[in-house]
């Protein structure tokens, strides 16, 4: 048998007590921290992100308003030119203000006739001020409304009034007259296409130097409903289909 001492059932119950007192809980406080640190952010209120969103698209639709803005400032400075309007009787034409040599800001309207600037021979715009290449020509191209006197038979039957019967070839498949002496046109010469000259009849000084134009010959011709008078130097003469051809193509791009 076992011997009992009394001041061991005094402590027997404390003992008991102990063991049965649950644990510290320390580690399941951790457990319970972590597992709330893992758990995904609340989702925002639909009002939140309502407005979120909304604030993302007017920034998104600025940008792209901003790059549109400059690419088409850039496109236009590089290659698109200023157009204006014009009205040549009945028929509707865009110009380019570069082919104009009207000032940039000009943006009136032209009406009854047109006057372009050509580069020859690139056709585009002719420089002008003292910054011109040097060796470079232009062509002076008018626009106007058909006027019969301009018809190329009408032109041909006043010029054959004067002309002398003296007749020589010239570069370019042409064939030059000359004007009687106290004619209205006795200081010019007459240069005309083969057989009959419909093709082109060009009207340029005599070369004797006294010119002070760069562009001392003049064709007129029609074209498109418009008839369409040329200045050009005489040095380009044999080129005159080049420049009736690249001159109606200039002109067919400005139709509308």
């Amino acid at each position: 048998m076992t011997a009992y001492h009394p001041q061991d059932l005094v402590a027997e119950p404390s003992l008991h007590a102990q063991q049965s007192q649950p644990a510290l809980p320390g580690a399941g406080l951790t457990t319970l921290v972590r597992s709330r640190l893992k758990r995904p952010p609340p989702p925002l209120p639909r009002a939140d992100a309502a407005l979120f969103k909304t604030a993302i698209a007017i920034m998104l639709a600025g940008a792209l308003a901003s790059g549109l803005a400059l690419y088409l400032t850039h496109r236009t400075e590089d290659g698109e030119p200023v157009v204006q309007p014009a009205r040549i009787g009945s028929i509707a034409l865009m110009v380019p203000q570069n082919l104009t040599g009207a000032e940039p800001d000009d943006s009136s309207r032209l009406v009854g006739m047109v006057r372009l600037r050509l580069d020859w021979p690139s056709f585009g715009p002719a420089q002008v001020g003292p910054s011109q290449t040097q060796n470079r020509q232009r062509l002076l191209v008018t626009l106007t409304p058909q006027d019969k006197v301009n018809e190329p038979q009408t032109q041909l039957s006043v010029y054959a009034r004067f002309l002398t019967p003296t007749v020589w070839s010239n570069p370019g498949g042409l064939v030059v007259r000359g004007f009687r002496k106290g004619s209205p046109y006795e200081n010019d010469e007459l240069y005309v296409s083969v057989p009959d000259g419909r093709g082109f009849a060009a009207r340029c000084p005599l070369d004797n130097g006294r010119s002070d134009l760069d562009e001392p010959c003049r064709v007129t011709f029609r074209h498109r409903g418009m008839d369409v008078n040329i200045r050009f130097p005489r040095s380009i003469i044999a080129d005159w289909e080049l420049m009736l051809g690249g001159v109606r193509r200039t002109i067919d791009g400005m139709m509308r």
